[in-house]
């Protein structure tokens, strides 16, 4: 193979991988407005609702909690390391946690 024909190849590539991104923004917009999974010959649109993500507890209960409270052994798991389950901290003290942070619909072709 020669200079030429590399650098056709290289091109041909680059112009199928744009087509395939139209086409994949195509789809996405197509099953955003649909609203559900869709699966036609082999390929996979999977639709996620809006969702929020895990609000942040330990923050929420660091900067709510009151300064003589320092032990919050009660809420801590037991494996080989300890961990507190801050959610059950701030719903203990009725701490108020913000929400997490919005994540809007999206589509992922495969």
């Amino acid at each position: 193979m020669n200079e030429i024909q590399l650098a056709r190849l290289f091109i041909a590539y680059a112009e199928k991988r744009n087509e395939m991104a139209f086409l994949q923004k195509e789809i996405e917009d197509a099953v955003l407005e649909i609203g559900e999974t869709q699966f036609i010959a082999g390929v996979t649109a999977k639709y996620s609702k809006p969702s929020n993500e895990t609000p942040d507890y330990e923050a929420a209960a660091k900067n709510g909690l009151p300064p003589d409270i320092t032990d919050l052994s009660q809420f801590n798991t037991t494996t080989t390391l300890f961990t507190t389950r801050w959610k059950e901290v701030c719903e203990f003290y009725k701490i108020t946690v913000p929400p997490g942070a919005e994540k809007p619909a999206r589509v992922v072709v495969k």
